[in-house]
């Protein structure tokens, strides 16, 4: 069930509720019964009514209409994945049918496929949304968005968010920050709502540093991709996996998570951009700073990789060139 608050030009407000339900919308509005509603493409038409959105989607209370024979709800990304600009009608009524995409970006929406709340970003369809370490992060004087994992995701056209950081990974995890899978089923990070263009997962340094047992990453990595799979069926998945130098080459630890993680990726269907050679292959070993982390150079250099293994991949975003 949704609740959207709406205020007419006059500044009455209204609260619609509904269950979302295949092949229609019952929505109560102002106490009154409108039921039956069509919600398909051909029934999509630009907006042209008064009213204007002055509320939240918040979560549904009361009882399921599973449990009285009705059809399964559809979930909200069924709805209306992406910002399309244009407003649902009522095919009888005319009447606009309030959709998330008339909140403000940034409004919060509880998706129950997943069970989380969610936020709106009008650039969800370009949207590469990504957990990642400090190699995506930015350490030793470099920033985010000029690390490798960015940058090369950039040159592909996906505008990023980042969900992870520094010190952290599929288990490991830091005094202030936890893993990826924790942070997002905490609440402490929060995805955005809708269809991404892609989602990417990459890391297993911090595992590797912190000694965390193929076991644990392994069921750990199986509940993040999980929950994410909740939030975005229809996305596609890509990992990339943990920076080094090479079996034989002293990447040690970091190399065989790297190995784990693409077993993993194969096991479950998902492209899998492996980087446990790359420091040793690309000759990038003279710009780390701490035996771990790039400069800026370094960064710039497998940034190119990046997008060239992307572009081999078929992986494009709306927005390349």
């Amino acid at each position: 069930m949704l609740a959207i608050v709406l205020a007419d030009s006059w500044g009455f407000l209204y609260m619609v509720r509904g269950y979302l339900s295949r092949g229609g919308v019952a929505v109560l509005i102002a106490g009154m019964a409108v039921a039956g509603i069509g919600l398909s493409a051909a029934t999509v038409q630009p907006a042209t009514g008064s009213h204007q959105l002055a509320g939240g989607m918040s979560k549904p209370t009361g009882p399921d209409p599973s449990a009285s024979g009705t059809p399964a709800p559809l979930t909200i990304s069924e709805v209306n994945s992406v910002p399309d600009g244009i407003r649902a009608k009522d095919q009888r009524s005319g009447e606009e049918v309030a959709t998330p995409w008339d909140l403000p970006a940034g409004s919060m929406i509880f998706n129950p496929a997943s069970g989380r709340e969610e936020v709106t970003d009008p650039a969800i369809a370009r949207l590469a949304v990504l957990f990642g370490d400090s190699q995506a992060a930015g350490a030793a004087g470099v920033n985010e968005a000029d690390t490798w994992v960015q940058l090369g995701l950039a040159e592909r056209g996906y505008k990023v968010k980042f969900l992870g950081g520094g010190g952290i990974g599929f288990a490991a995890k830091t005094p202030s920050t936890s893993n990826y899978a924790d942070s997002l089923d905490t609440g402490r990070k929060v995805l955005p709502y809708g269809n991404p263009a892609l989602v990417v997962v990459q890391g297993g340094g911090n595992d590797a540093s912190q000694g965390i047992a193929d076991a644990r990453i392994l069921s750990n990595a199986d509940r993040l991709l999980h929950d994410l799979k909740a939030s975005y069926p229809n996305s596609e998945f890509l990992f990339i996996g943990t920076l080094a130098k090479g079996q034989g080459y002293g990447g040690g630890r970091r190399s065989q998570v790297d190995a784990l993680l693409a077993g993993f990726a194969q096991r479950n269907g998902i492209r899998f951009i492996s980087a446990g050679d790359w420091v040793t292959r690309y000759g990038v070993g003279d710009k780390l700073v701490d035996g771990v982390h790039l400069n800026r150079g370094g960064h710039q250099a497998l940034a190119k990789v990046l997008a060239t293994d992307l572009k081999a991949m078929g992986i494009r975003g709306p927005g390349a060139k």
